[in-house]
């Protein structure tokens, strides 16, 4: 397997196009002119951490869902979701430019559907980006009930780029996608989970616990 086909290492592979190119011009003008190289290595640099991939364990128990992504809480809201027509709670999350970019599953499940809805590309901290901007939505069912991550760009963040297909049966903290850079990730529970975070809060991607959900009963 080549190093960046790896799940680890393909956050690089995905800023290759974008690396490759600047490490290009720091060699080539490394002597010429050192002032251009520098600031080639600079964006190098810069370019290479927005694309990490930090390794992290997962320790979930039994109902707990993690983020999906690392960044702020920008809203808890209840919403009505259009593909599993019920209400669900809603939390929004803000990823900056010097989060990590990598997405990930709350909750282990099967992915059976997604959803690439066209729009624009609004600020990512702001709730008109949450349903206006340009988005991909996974849903998941999950064996404590529905589930929806949804990926939506930024004014900066342009390109979502997702790993999984449909159908895929996924475990909790495996890995999504990403968007290049900084963007918003929004994540819909059912409507009787207990949401353990506020706006303002700040979570890390396959770690934080941000809400606990109880077992579908089966009839």
């Amino acid at each position: 397997m080549h190093l960046l086909s790896a799940a680890r290492w393909r956050p690089l592979s995905e800023g290759a196009g974008i690396l490759g190119p600047l490490a290009l011009v720091a060699a080539l003008t490394l002597f010429f002119l050192p002032l251009i190289s520098l600031l080639a290595m600079v964006a190098f640099g810069l370019v290479w951490f927005a694309f990490r991939d930090p390794k992290r364990a997962v320790h979930a128990l039994e109902g707990d869902v993690l983020a999906p992504a690392d960044g702020r809480v920008l809203a808890v809201r209840r919403v009505q979701d259009d593909y599993w027509q019920t209400e669900m709670i809603e939390i929004a999350i803000f990823l900056a430019l010097w989060n990590v970019h990598v997405q990930r599953f709350p909750l282990p499940g099967t992915v059976v559907a997604q959803r690439r809805c066209a729009g624009g590309y609004k600020p990512a901290m702001t709730e008109a980006a949450t349903h206006g901007n340009n988005q991909m939505a996974h849903y998941l069912e999950t064996p404590h009930g529905p589930c929806v991550v949804t990926q939506i760009s930024g004014l900066v963040a342009r390109r979502i780029v997702p790993w999984i297909g449909v159908p895929t049966v996924v475990e909790a903290g495996q890995r999504l996608g990403m968007i290049k850079f900084g963007s918003q990730v929004t994540l819909r529970l059912p409507a009787d989970a207990t949401v353990l975070v506020a706006t303002g809060d700040h979570v890390v991607g396959a770690t934080t616990v941000v809400a606990r959900l109880s077992p579908v009963v089966q009839p």
